[in-house]
């Protein structure tokens, strides 16, 4: 009897030690730790579905993208007024979809550009994102379904966000909007869409920009040498080989992505931009170079806010099944677009 005892307990120790290492290794890095949820689905996900994009189509590529960016989000919430649609402008049609809260007065209006490394994402893949940003800070969203590579390599993408937003402007009465209280939001490849909405507007100076939200932004794709880089390639995100094939479908020459309007972080002159939230992943390759554009423009002068989301990776705004820290993030990029909507009614 004594010796079965000794036996099970013996067995459990083991056991307990053994769930501390498994567990340890899922959830440390070279350089932090991730959340134990996320880290358990993120590995049993890898271990049902090995991502592989080696001898796959363009097409099997975005549907894998496009799954992923819907595979850890809850059902999109109730939002009453949603509208799709094709504006035109210069004769080219953007399809977008208009989130609408009811009102009475004229709406600040976000122009939404959704992220899936510049060849995938879509409306439908950040629905419920656009549905809380819009909930949350009662304005209007538009959601820019932009044209994606390899079909429409830069610089087609930036100038249907660009479009949309010269759109917005002359039409905001008819959806309800003020033309004078614009904000520009996007998150990864979209953050670096956003960003680079935000240099040409200001080299135009045609219109004003109330501020821009950066959602881990890709800042520079000319060269992948940040230590972030070196420390979360992979093994909870997008490898660098990876990264490289879909850069090199959004700008297939090398020396154009020096370019500050395909990597806004090589931009000499970062004066005159709107203020600006950057939020990054603590986990995720294109933490360091978002941090680094947010740096940059505070040394130019701008009012800049960063806030670094621990213990989740690249794309966790759309992760709200399984972090909190999706929701969390989402009200801190209201808080701040209200924040800068008020400001501008002053």
């Amino acid at each position: 009897m004594k010796r079965s005892i000794k036996f099970i307990v013996g067995f459990i120790f083991v056991f307990i030690i053994g769930l501390f290492l498994v567990i340890r290794n899922l959830t440390e890095t070279n350089n932090g730790k991730i959340d134990m949820y996320v880290a358990l689905n993120l590995q049993i996900d890898k271990l049902i579905n090995p991502k592989s994009i080696e001898e796959k189509s363009i097409e099997e590529i975005r549907s894998y993208l496009n799954m992923n960016s819907k595979k850890f989000s809850k059902k999109s919430i109730q939002f009453n007024v949603i509208e799709d649609k094709n504006i035109e402008v210069n004769s080219n049609k953007i399809p977008v979809r208009i989130y609408k809260p009811e009102s009475d007065t004229k709406l600040p209006i976000i122009i939404y550009s959704h992220g899936g490394s510049w060849i995938a994402g879509n409306i439908d893949t950040h629905d419920n994102v656009c549905r809380k940003i819009s909930q949350n800070t009662k304005a209007i969203v538009i959601s820019v379904d932009y044209g994606l590579a390899p079909e429409h390599p830069f610089p087609k993408g930036v100038t249907d966000v660009y479009n949309t937003m010269e759109w917005v402007y002359k039409n905001a009465a008819s959806i309800n909007g003020d033309e004078k209280n614009i904000a520009l939001v996007g998150d990864s490849a979209g953050g670096n869409i956003t960003a680079v909405v935000s240099l040409m507007t200001r080299d135009r100076k045609i219109y004003n920009i109330a501020c821009q939200v950066l959602i881990y932004p890709s800042t520079n794709i000319f060269e992948l040498n940040t230590k972030s880089w070196s420390y979360f390639a992979d093994k909870f995100s997008t490898s660098k080989q990876e990264m490289e094939k879909y850069i090199s479908l959004y700008v297939p020459r090398k020396e154009e992505r020096k370019k500050p309007y395909v990597s806004p972080l090589l931009d000499e002159n970062s004066e005159g931009l709107p203020n600006t939230l950057v939020i990054t992943a603590e986990i995720d390759p294109l933490r360091d170079e978002g941090e680094a554009y947010g740096n940059k423009l505070k040394e130019m002068g701008i009012d800049v806010e960063m806030i670094r989301f621990n213990g989740v990776t690249h794309g966790f705004i759309t992760m709200d099944k399984i972090t909190p820290k999706a929701d969390e993030a989402l009200k801190q990029v209201s808080l701040y677009l209200k924040k800068e909507f008020d400001k501008n009614k002053e």
